[in-house]
């Protein structure tokens, strides 16, 4: 295509500093890529540069981070509270609490706080309702059964661990049955928060097997930096509860496992998204060197890995220190939010098929009369 490219005061100014081209160069005009020969002719269209998304903000990286991390926080409590049996009562207003419980069994909380965000996106009385009556065809009413399911049954169990700390249920088979069904719910809220995303099958960076996988180890990762805070908030609050402190670094040492997993599962699944090539690849070098290369090599390489990783492992050299697995608990979690928004942003929607044949047809076509096509207007 031949169309006239009108940018006289920039051509001036680069004749004026010496910096004149000598061939064609790409040059960006509005949304689109052209070649530019240094007469000031657009040469040739190369393509329309794709956009990410803008529908879903920061309302759903908030409902995706509390409702993984509260799955997850849950998951590793039922396992941690099948292996040690941890029991830590405080007295508050003359009443018992077994806050050990309380912190094992506390994702629902998270959960049920998360979920109201995804609403306030979609609306009420909009897309919320309507989809949450089709489960058969949205992804967001059957998240809406399991989170619902998840948060009452959970909370049940929350609340009678708490609250009733006399009261031994460890051999009874319908409280095991009980812990069991809220376990395989939680495993199914964390993979849902990432099915929710791979539903969109438009978005390259979405529609991947790897990300409600990638999803699922970030929720195990964050939940149980929530059991180490939570730990530590009691293990200080109160002197009755000093064992909880010694635990949140044995829940630590687990945390480094996890976080080495969700690494490696998040190096997989960004080469496969690059390798699926056109929006894929456009998402992925938008986390790389585009736009969003801050949020990406800062929130989530720096403080999402590389330095909770570091400071965990100095913790493990001068456990008395307990500043240090605080504020890699802190990271840890920022660094889980923003892997969130980072995927949530960087999504990119797929060029329908007719879309790239008018544009291959356009290309391989007779150019456009020298006057014609002015792209600038």
């Amino acid at each position: 295509m031949v169309a006239r490219f009108v940018h006289h005061g920039e051509r001036a100014s680069k004749s004026a500093q010496g910096h004149v081209a000598t061939g064609p160069y790409r040059k960006r005009v509005g949304c689109v890529n052209v070649i530019v020969s240094p007469e000031g002719l657009a040469v040739k269209k190369i393509e329309k540069i794709s956009q990410p998304q803008k529908v879903w903000g920061w309302e759903i990286a908030v409902y995706l981070f509390l409702a993984g991390m509260g799955a997850g926080a849950y998951s590793v409590g039922v396992i941690l509270g099948w292996t040690w049996n941890l029991s830590v009562l405080v007295k508050i207003f003359h009443v018992n609490f077994d806050v050990a419980k309380g912190i094992l069994y506390g994702g629902p909380l998270l959960v049920a706080i998360g979920a109201p965000f995804l609403i306030v996106d979609l609306g009420i009385k909009e897309r919320f309702l309507y989809a949450c009556l089709n489960p058969r065809t949205s992804w967001v009413a059957r998240g809406f059964l399991i989170l619902s399911t998840f948060i009452i049954l959970g909370l049940i169990v929350f609340g009678t661990s708490l609250l009733f700390p006399g009261v031994d249920l460890r051999g009874s088979p319908f409280w095991t049955l009980l812990e069991a069904i809220t376990l395989l719910l939680a495993v199914s809220t964390a993979l849902y928060t990432g099915i929710l995303l791979k539903s969109v099958r438009y978005v390259p960076i979405w529609n991947t097997l790897w990300l409600p996988v990638l999803f699922l180890a970030s929720a195990l990762s964050t939940g149980s930096t929530a059991i180490v805070l939570a730990m530590m908030a009691c293990g200080l609050a109160f002197p009755e509860a000093q064992e909880l402190l010694v635990r949140a670094h044995q829940v630590a040492s687990l945390e480094r496992i996890l976080i080495l997993m969700e690494g490696v599962i998040l190096a997989f699944y960004l080469y496969t998204t690059y390798r699926k090539k056109e929006e894929g690849e456009v998402s992925v070098r938008l986390l790389f060197m585009g736009k969003l290369r801050w949020l990406f090599w800062g929130g989530i390489v720096f403080l999402g890995f590389l330095f909770p990783f570091v400071l965990e492992l100095l913790s493990t050299w001068q456990p008395d220190q307990l500043i240090l697995l605080l504020v890699t608990g802190i990271s840890l979690l920022l660094g889980g939010f923003f892997l969130r928004w980072a995927i949530l942003a960087s999504g990119v929607k797929a060029k329908h098929p007719l879309h790239k044949f008018l544009e291959l047809r356009a290309t391989l076509g007779p150019s456009i009369p020298k006057g014609r096509g002015d792209l600038t207007r």
